[in-house]
């Protein structure tokens, strides 16, 4: 209440005091300010940063999962293309070594063992190989399960148990592989053994069936580990998490790479079992190289390291593989055995460690030495594979091979390839020792089957490696005189009454062409004059061969040619002496159709293309046509018979080659093309010698080309029957000689069309008979026994009936 005299007041409410706020903060320090201000700022940030490392974490995550899933639905490997032989087929005699042998066996992928216990094993020994083969069929073969022994003998097949002959399967040529240059054959987890498995988890990873893709513990662990042993013992990543940097990521050693690794790790998990992760590493890893080829996934390196499949490899053999991951290539078994074996005997230890294998298991492995058996690698036949695969490619498009990973079946034959590589090694060094003129030639070899026109074998030139130049496919030569034979065949199939025994007359001749005189010569510039057709084709005298194209017709030639395969063949005379140009596979296909008896049969490389060697995408059907009589095929036969017996093959006997043969040497103008194209009933084969360049090799075809020919010949072993005569084919005894006393001096047995053949014969006239008789003399006691001109026993055929012919022929020595 305020006193009398007080003056009233002026103010207002009073307001808070403001001055005094301003002295309580103005208490607080400095830095306790500072600190509140920087706590509320850190928990703002701590939060942002979980969150958005929450969205970061979510987010590569997602992205994994992704490539993951995107990974597994497609092919994950590029797997490589191949080309495979065709059946191999066995038989005694055949030029072949057990390991030989063997090397086909591996690559058809069974597995060499010390015991033969199941289909798909073989076991070698010093002079025999057992084999057990696996029922199996494919694009023009059939193999039987049976066990079989084969035995040798001096290079060669001794015999073959239970039967004299046997086909095995095709075996791998080569691998056609992709940039990434692979090899690997992916498999089932139940494929691999419960030995390696365990054995890859001892050394990779004990854990892997109680983590989910990453485990810290088995970081710190392998850290330990390492350090304690001072060596890199084991590795700090998971099995999966290896699995992921092999399947998405590089091999860089960076902290964003380790981060990826570990989020493609959780994805695997998420999508992937256990056992399907294993197997996918399984199937992934790389175990080094071999030939060049990067060995990836676990059959591949069994089969490199050990010569057998996953499925066949033991504790020892497990433990190896499993020991060598870390760095396969420092621990390569074949290369480095000694560190192999170190890294083995540790895989062993851990298995025991960890329980998995019993104590004296592991002892007894341990005592054990390194066993390794090399597997097959490289590109074989590389000539042949290169002609396969371009055939294919030009077919259905450059790269489908490798990019699809297709199977192409070729027809060649892995014993008779490797004979036909070895003689013409063998046959060039000897070339080049006894004509130092010569040295350096090319060569070319290709092998045809008479009954289908398969390429059995194909060599194009000395040295792949130096010159990969298909010489028996690419090079066109002038055939020379190996034509002489097939305008013969024309020339009987035209003419019935023309017979070996026929007549020309060998001199010199002239013919114009356009405009220009042409006068072909016999290479030895010398005429005989009167001489045989049979004899002319022995001696390879051109002269006779030019009037026989004649007589033809040089038009009617080309056709008949031309329907053989040799489309460079032209209608000009020197044509009728191999003045063309032509391959030496076009010959060996044309000569089929003399020993088949007018049939000729295409040459064919490539039977058929398979994918996933099942789905058939190419499949080349045999061509064999008609294109001659029989008659006429084997009355040329018979020529060449006498070519191999006394003419200008004759010395192929010396090399080994004897039996059932014709053939036909070939030189060109100043030497410059050497052939020898010739055949057995079942094979032809033609040979060529000569330089890229074109200049002379100083050199005829039966010196130059014969004895490779030959060798090969010799190689094949047994010949197997003979030229089927056919019945209008019959014998008939001429008179190539003087009439002394009555009689002839020089009595043969000639081959003639049924009904042509002369009746005469060999016998004397009625009164040179009448007149002996009276001198009481026996003409027919003195008389020459019968021969063959073309060198065969006389008698060896079925005897013609006597008949009358229908136009008598007339002899000039009549």
């Amino acid at each position: 209440m305020a006193k009398a005299g007080d003056k009233p007041s002026t103010k207002g409410p009073r307001k808070p005091p403001r001055v005094a706020a301003q002295s309580a903060g103005a208490a607080a320090p400095l830095w306790h300010r500072v600190l509140r201000r920087l706590f509320h700022w850190g928990l703002a940030a701590s939060l942002g940063l979980m969150l958005g490392g929450g969205v970061v974490f979510v987010g590569m995550y997602r992205a994994a999962l992704s490539g993951v899933k995107e990974r597994l639905s497609a092919d994950l490997w590029e797997l490589p293309g191949k080309v495979w032989s065709g059946p191999v087929e066995l038989w005694t005699g055949l030029a072949l070594e057990p390991e030989a042998l063997a090397k086909d066996l591996l690559g058809a992928g069974y597995a060499r063992v010390d015991t033969v216990a199941r289909p798909g094993d073989f076991s070698v020994g010093a002079d025999q190989l057992t084999v057990w083969t696996k029922a199996a069929s494919g694009p023009g073969y059939t193999v039987l399960e049976q066990k079989v022994t084969v035995t040798f003998a001096k290079g060669v097949i001794s015999g073959i148990s239970p039967k004299s002959s046997v086909v095995l399967p095709p075996t791998a040529l080569a691998s056609v592989r992709g940039d990434e240059n692979e090899e690997r054959v992916p498999r089932k987890l139940d494929d691999f053994p419960k030995s390696l498995r365990l054995a890859v988890l001892a050394m990779e990873d004990a854990d892997f069936y109680r983590h989910r893709g990453v485990s810290p513990l088995g970081i710190l662990r392998a850290l330990y580990v390492n350090l304690t042993a001072g060596d890199a013992v084991q590795g700090g990543s998971t099995l999966t998490q290896q699995l992921a940097k092999n399947l998405f990521l590089s091999q860089e050693r960076t902290l964003q790479r380790k981060l990826k690794e570990v989020f493609y790790s959780l994805a695997l998990e998420q999508q992937l079992t256990k056992d399907e992760i294993l197997a996918l590493y399984l199937n992934e890893i790389y175990w080094g190289q071999s030939g060049g080829v990067a060995i990836c996934g676990a059959d591949q390196a069994s089969r490199a390291f050990f010569a057998k499949p996953i499925e066949r490899i033991g504790i020892g053999e497990a433990a190896t593989l499993a020991g060598i991951i870390s760095s396969p290539n420092n621990y390569n078994p074949l290369r480095h055995p000694a560190k192999a074996k170190e890294r083995r005997d540790l895989a062993l230890r851990r298995l025991q460690e960890e329980g998995w294998i019993e104590p004296e298991l592991a002892k007894k492995e341990l005592a054990r030495p390194l066993a390794v058996a090399p597997g097959i690698s490289g590109r074989r036949a590389p000539y042949a594979v290169d002609a396969a695969l371009e055939e294919v490619e030009a077919k259905l498009g450059e790269g489908r091979v490798a990019g699809e990973g297709l199977s192409v079946y070729t027809l060649i034959h892995p014993p008779l390839q490797r004979l036909a590589e070895r003689v013409v090694s063998e046959s060039m060094e000897k070339l080049d020792e006894a004509y130092p003129k010569a040295k350096g030639v090319q060569v070319a070899l290709v092998a045809v089957r008479v009954k289908d026109g398969a390429i059995l074998a194909m060599v194009g030139g000395r040295d792949y490696a130096q010159s990969p130049f298909n010489r028996a496919t690419m090079a066109r030569r002038q055939p020379g005189s190996t034509v002489k034979p097939l305008t013969m065949l024309v020339a009987f199939d035209q003419d019935v009454e023309l017979s070996p025994s026929t007549t020309f007359l060998d001199e010199p001749i002239e013919r114009t062409v356009d405009g220009k005189t042409w006068s072909p010569g016999n290479y030895d510039g010398q005429y005989v004059g009167e001489v045989t057709l049979r004899k002319a084709m022995a001696d390879s005298r051109n002269i006779p061969a030019v009037l026989l194209s004649e007589k033809v017709g040089l038009a009617t030639l080309q056709d008949k040619l031309q329907d053989l395969g040799l489309t460079g063949m032209t209608r000009l005379p020197s044509a009728a002496l191999g003045g063309f140009d032509a391959s030496a596979l076009e010959l060996a296909g044309a000569y089929t159709v003399l020993p088949s008896g007018g049939r000729y049969a295409a040459p064919q490389l490539v039977r058929a293309v398979t994918k996933n060697d099942t789905s058939l995408i190419v499949e080349n059907a045999p061509l064999v046509v008609r294109r001659a009589s029989p008659r006429a095929a084997y009355l040329s036969t018979s020529v060449l018979q006498t070519v191999m017996s006394e003419g200008t093959g004759a010395a192929a006997s010396k090399y080994g080659a004897t039996g059932a043969l014709g053939g036909k040497t070939g030189t060109t103008d100043s030497y410059r093309d050497a052939w020898f194209v010739g055949f057995t009933p079942d094979l032809v084969v033609a040979v060529w010698v000569g330089f890229d360049d074109n200049h002379t090799t100083t050199l005829t075809g039966g010196k130059a080309a014969l004895p490779t020919w030959a060798r090969f010949i010799a190689g094949l072993g047994s010949l197997r029957g003979g030229f089927t005569r056919p019945a209008d084919v019959v014998e008939a005894e001429i008179c190539q000689g003087e009439i002394i006393d009555g009689a002839c001096s020089v009595c043969v047995t000639e081959l003639f069309s049924k009904g042509y053949e002369p009746q005469s014969g060999c016998d004397p006239s009625p009164m040179d008979l009448l007149m002996d008789r009276m001198r009481g003399l026996d003409p027919s006691s003195e008389r020459p026994q019968p021969k063959r001109p073309d060198g065969q026993p006389d008698g060896g055929g079925p005897k013609s009936e006597p008949k009358k012919p229908k136009k008598n022929n007339r002899f000039p020595w009549w």
